[in-house]
């Protein structure tokens, strides 16, 4: 049970930090749809 609640805890950190990394390095333009990104450039 112990191992269980552990791997819980890791997935939803690790998750949080994929989150808050791909804000810092611009979720923008990997969220933005490929037209966008033509009509940026």
């Amino acid at each position: 049970m112990r191992i269980i609640f552990v791997i819980l805890v890791a997935s939803v950190l690790s998750i949080l930090a994929f989150k808050y990394a791909d804000q810092s390095l611009g979720g923008a333009a990997i969220l933005a749809s490929p037209s966008e990104l033509s009509s940026n450039h």
